[in-house]
Formats: structure tokens, sequence, C-alpha cells
């Protein structure tokens, strides 16, 4: 199976510095796992964070039906649809995948990986992908246990920078076009060099 790629090019690391204390959340709000996920993340886990870092902002991207822009306040800014989810990537302090159901691979995950970008995110939230907890991305499941890994990231650079140097390892390895493209023609070389069933 070959998954899902990124463009490592498009998606490069920028050397803007992101707005602090600011997390995303990226994706079509019109998919209900999307607004499930921020639903859970706004009512069990942002007031955890908020509790301990009052200025935390929330950005909220892409596509959204009027109850998710209804969510807007001094600290949760809903943009719905964007031209370019890039520049928004490269503004975040980190970026959050609070998923809780949902199928198919995380195509967000991979961008801001890509981004070098410091991941927290459910297993559901990560499924199909290959990081690593503690190590390209962190995984938590319980709101305190995400609240405490968002926390962790936004009071330490040095942590949020290993963790976007290793996602972005990760992407350019196994996400990028050149790597798949490179699987792809290696697949297709194993299939013609098998020998052929003979008829019965």
């Amino acid at each position: 199976m070959v998954p899902h790629g990124v463009d490592v090019e498009l998606f490069r690391p920028s050397a803007v510095s992101p707005d602090p204390d600011t997390l995303l959340f990226f994706g079509a709000m019109n998919y209900y796992p999307n607004q499930d996920g921020l639903s859970y993340f706004v009512e069990r886990i942002f007031p955890l964070i908020l509790a301990r870092r009052p200025h935390t902002k929330l950005r909220v991207v892409g596509p959204a039906p009027d109850h998710v822009k209804s969510l807007q306040s001094a600290n949760i800014e809903v943009t719905g649809f964007v031209d370019a989810v890039e520049p928004y990537i490269d503004a975040a302090a980190a970026v959050i995948v609070p998923l809780r159901l949902g199928g198919g691979t995380r195509l967000k995950i991979v961008e801001a990986m890509s981004k070098a970008k410091a991941i927290i995110s459910t297993h559901v939230g990560a499924e199909g992908i290959d990081v690593v907890n503690g190590e390209s991305a962190l995984l938590a499941d319980d709101p305190q246990g995400f609240a405490d890994a968002v926390e962790s990231v936004l009071a330490d650079a040095g942590l949020a920078q290993r963790l976007g140097a290793a996602a972005r390892k990760l992407a350019e390895a196994r996400y990028g076009w050149p790597a798949l493209v490179a699987g792809l023609e290696n697949f297709y070389t194993q299939l013609l060099s098998a020998p052929a069933k003979q008829e019965r």
C-alpha cells in the first residue's frame, strides 16, 4: 500500500517565528469527525490549558458551519475557508489533532509534519501515520493528558523544535513525493520480475 503523500517542497518549514501560545486545528469543519474532535477539545481540554496559560489562542481553519463559527471568542478564532493553509501552519506554535473517530489518512498531520510543527494528537487522530509518541509527535487520549502535552510544548520551545525536526525528517523519508514514487517504482519492479503463474 502506498500512503498519501505531501509536497515537501511546498510544505517547507518557515523561518518566521510562530505566534506564541497559538494552537492550530485545521481541516474541513463540516466533516463530522472534525466537528466532534473540535467540540471535545473546546469543552474538555481547552479549559485545562487556559487555567494554566490564559493567553493561549486556538485558531480553527477550514470550511465551517455556523455552529462552529459561533465558537469564536477572545481565545478562539474561526477563519472559515482560506485560500492557503500554509501561512496558518507557519504561525502556529503547535498543531492539535484531537480526533476521536473517523477513517482515512490524516493529511493534516502529514502536512504539519512537513512544516516541522510540533503535533499533539490522539491515537485515533494519528492513525495510519508512522509517528512515534515522544519523538515525532505527542499522543494522548484523555483530556488531562492531552492538555499536559500541549502545555509542555508551549512551555518548552526546545521540545517543540525537536518534535518538529523529527516530524519533518519522517515526512521527507516516508511521505514526500520522491519517497513515495521510489516505493511505487520498487513495487512495480518486483511485480514485473515475479515469475508468471502457468495456466492449468
